[in-house]
């Protein structure tokens, strides 16, 4: 399996953080990159970033029968806080092998806000040898107490990247005060609805990002220029008017009023 470059390297170092967050589209894809991951974890005899694939370990993990995997996905829309209570619970036993515990929460953006603050504790404190890893298609669901304590990687760099670089632009025509060209930003914003999904949560991570660069000791011009209200207003727009896209609003529509109010946060 190819990992996220600086995935692998953490991986193969033994030096992966204990809060992981993956992002991608394809749930199939988060899935079984998380598994992997959680495999080499507690893999016995690992081989670089990769499990051995032939220890007890790993035949456990082939026959679906490790116990010291947990995996907590969606009970029905949502993830509930009952489900991280019991997750929260069972990280604080011991682990039956010598590595660790692994514990994946899948599509975690969906995670209610009562389950994402019951999370907050295990991630703030994680008791030794548990690792959470966390997938998700819209990072920007989870609140930014959570967004702080993970560390992302993205499957899809390129097409992240292309989302980022937008969300940045309009940051940066926000900041120049460029009604104009921001409003040239409608078009690409608005060009399939899944895309404006993706840029809304794409706005969100770039506003957390400079945000905490801002409040760094080396912040970027952008960062430094970019007010910290603004930094906080802007994501709010973006989930409300993500959330009306995936309500099959119009996304022309949508767009110009998304930029518009995004404008009127400092005018």
């Amino acid at each position: 399996m190819t990992l996220p470059e600086a995935l692998g390297r953490l991986l193969e170092a033994g030096r992966l953080p204990h809060a992981v967050l993956l992002q991608g589209a394809q749930p199939q894809a988060l899935h079984d990159t998380a598994l992997f991951i959680a495999k080499r974890l507690l893999c016995a005899n690992p081989q670089g970033a990769s499990p051995c694939g032939v220890c007890r370990v790993c035949t456990s993990f082939d026959a679906g029968s490790n116990p010291d995997l947990s995996v907590t996905s969606p009970d029905g829309a949502f993830v509930k806080v009952e489900q991280i209570r019991a997750l929260r619970d069972a990280a604080m036993l011991s682990s039956l092998g010598r590595l660790g515990r692994v514990f994946v929460i899948e599509s975690a953006d969906l995670m209610t806000v009562q389950a994402q603050n019951a999370l907050l504790k295990l991630l703030e404190e994680p008791p030794p040898g548990v690792t959470l890893l966390l997938t998700a298609a819209q990072p920007g669901a989870l609140l930014p107490t959570v967004l702080s304590r993970v560390s992302l990687f993205r499957l899809e760099q390129e097409a992240c990247a292309s989302k980022e670089a937008l969300a940045q632009e309009l940051v940066e025509r926000l900041c120049e005060h460029d009604y104009y060209g921001l409003m040239k930003l409608q078009p690409a914003l608005c060009a399939r609805r899944e895309d404006f999904v993706a840029h809304c949560d794409a706005l969100c991570l770039v506003c957390h990002r400079l945000l905490c660069e801002k409040t760094g000791p080396s912040p970027s011009p952008l960062a430094a220029r970019m007010p910290a209200a603004l930094a906080a207003a802007l994501p709010p727009i973006a989930l409300a008017c993500r959330d009306r896209a995936q309500k099959n609003a119009s996304l022309s529509i949508l767009g110009a009023a998304m930029l518009i109010e995004c404008w009127e946060v400092l005018h």
